[in-house]
């Protein structure tokens, strides 16, 4: 579905799976290489995969290593440590409808089948905010029941790739640059997050910023009653 000296990914029916070259963005469902570029693999190649090989065309991983990227609980303050950080949003938020952003903010799931799909590439920017925002809610401890069940229904109008890393955000599982910036609230690891992708990692944490702009808010209104 995707070829690349970089990173390939391909359509196993069920799920879709990657192979990466070791400087590409190590995303949930894709296996990091050590090569510095992958061979050259011509779209519609095929592909077999089992007893922790896979194969596509002349490219054969074994998997030797899991790596977890579940997101940790924010501890406290992250939220507020995160909102605090300087970033330019505009790449993401100008392609996006505000009413959505604003639903999105407040977890209606009205604001799904406006976000879904909007924008170009393999993750529009639309589903990077939605992403961002899952696994934000989950760790910061809110409930992403109602959003995730209208973003399945959903996902048949984005990419490949994107549903399948948007399952995986449901399930609070992100990249390492976000996890970081979640985690730390520091502007480098910002800004790291911010680099990746033409809009993603922009998308992620503008997603984010909707998630804890609630959760900041409640943890006001706690302090405000002790």
């Amino acid at each position: 579905m995707h070829a690349g000296r970089q990173a390939v990914y391909a359509d196993l029916g069920s799920r879709v799976v990657g192979v990466l070259a070791r400087g590409a963005v190590h995303v949930p469902c894709a296996a990091q290489t050590a090569l510095t570029d992958l061979p050259e693999v011509a779209l519609g190649a095929p592909v077999v995969a089992g007893a922790g090989l896979l194969r596509v065309g002349p490219l054969t991983v074994a998997v030797t290593r899991l790596v977890r990227f579940a997101v940790a609980p924010l501890g406290p303050g992250a939220a507020r440590r995160l909102r605090a950080v300087p970033a330019d949003l505009s790449p993401a938020r100008d392609q996006l409808p505000a009413g959505a952003l604003d639903r999105l903010a407040c977890g209606d799931p009205a604001a799904v089948p406006a976000l879904v799909g909007r924008g170009d590439g393999l993750t529009p920017v639309g589903d990077d905010v939605l992403a961002g925002w899952l696994v934000a809610t989950r760790a910061a401890g809110g409930d992403t029941g109602a959003v995730a069940e209208a973003l399945a229904d959903q996902l048949p109008r984005t990419t490949g790739l994107s549903a399948a890393l948007l399952r995986h955000a449901a399930d609070g599982e992100a990249i390492a640059p976000f996890r970081r910036a979640l985690a730390t609230g520091d502007a480098d690891a910002v800004a790291v997050l911010l680099a990746v992708g033409h809009t993603s990692g922009a998308g992620m944490l503008l997603g984010a910023h909707l998630a804890l702009s609630a959760s900041i808010t409640h943890e006001a209104l706690e302090g405000s009653t002790r």
